[in-house]
């Protein structure tokens, strides 16, 4: 997570077997409920209903905005990254990525999907949070590690985003970005 003035620009990877920021990672899977579960360490309570963060193993959808899982898995997300900072409350900018091969086709939808809600509040740990999300933009996966020092590559480079059952790779030629031939790409597993 970055500070800028008040806002809070926090980092989410939404990948198929865990989320990740820039201090945690977590496993996808969710769990809803309508009663409270006895036993549940990364407990999310939004909109009257209870979700176990981690539990279980989330199954792979292309569409990563088709139900509520990835929202409220963002959630916990930007909760994990306050509470480091000791803050409950924020505005709040989602840096989201999206598989690479995924970016031009879902990029409207998902940044739409992260916007759905100007203002939340939700309990994630047993803290109340009250976040305004001010905006989103989505990027290609693996693409913030060489984001800073993509003016240092000269010839013809390759980043390779290994993911739980995907693979992306990035074409970089004398500091141009090109997305590698479809061909080239593995296809995500399912089930």
């Amino acid at each position: 997570m970055k500070k800028v003035n008040n806002l809070c620009v926090i980092g989410i990877d939404h990948g198929y077997g865990n989320m990740k920021t820039a201090n945690c990672c977590f496993s996808t899977g969710v769990t809803v409920s309508d009663n409270e579960p006895t036993f549940a360490s990364d407990l999310l309570i939004w909109n009257g209903q209870y979700y176990s963060i981690g539990a279980g193993h989330k199954e792979f959808t292309a569409d990563k905005f088709r139900d509520e899982d990835y929202y409220v898995l963002t959630l916990a997300a930007i909760a994990k990254e306050l509470r480091r900072e000791r803050i409950t409350e924020a505005p709040v900018f989602i840096a989201a990525g999206l598989p690479l091969t995924w970016v031009s086709s879902q990029k409207s939808a998902f940044k739409e999907y992260l916007l759905q809600n100007e203002e939340v509040t939700f309990t994630f740990r047993g803290t109340d949070y009250h976040i305004r999300i001010v905006g989103a933009e989505i990027y290609p996966q693996g693409f913030a590690a060489v984001a800073e020092r993509l003016g240092d590559f000269r010839g013809v480079n390759l980043l390779c985003d290994i993911g739980n059952g995907t693979m992306n790779l990035l074409k970089i030629v004398n500091k141009n970005c090109r997305r590698f031939p479809r061909k080239f790409l593995s296809v995500p597993k399912s089930g």
